[in-house]
């Protein structure tokens, strides 16, 4: 996987990933960071079941910035023939709106349940 000048080398051969890693270190500029902790907001954690992957930071990153941080959760499941309107009768600021959207949207690399309500409200934007 590779994201601008971040690159990720994974696979069940290590003598592989190590002759890649001599493969392209002959023709980029690169350094060994070892085992992955995050990357793009993901976090890596190893345990004896295998590895688990969780956007846990990303999210309370999010509820902060968005002033959440202190909402309770609740399980609010949306209705497939939902029929969403432009004149919901309260303003709001387009502004925060959309970084809103945009970031429940990254949220949907581990949550696709997200996707569906995500689709209903960009179609606001």
């Amino acid at each position: 996987m590779l994201y601008v000048d971040d690159l990720v080398i994974t696979g069940p051969d290590l003598p592989e990933m190590s002759r890649v890693k001599t493969q392209l270190s002959g023709g980029l500029d690169m350094k060994d960071l070892g085992d992955l902790h995050y990357f793009l907001w993901i976090e890596v954690i190893y345990t004896p079941n295998g590895i688990l992957l969780t956007q846990r930071h990303y999210v309370l990153n999010m509820l902060y910035k968005f002033g959440m941080m202190y909402c309770q959760s609740v399980s609010t499941p949306l209705h497939q023939n939902l029929k969403l309107c432009h004149d919901s009768g309260e303003a709001y600021n387009e502004k925060r709106f959309r970084q809103t959207v945009g970031s429940i949207i990254y949220l949907t690399i581990r949550r696709p349940d997200l996707s569906y309500p995500i689709i209903m409200i960009s179609q606001f934007m």
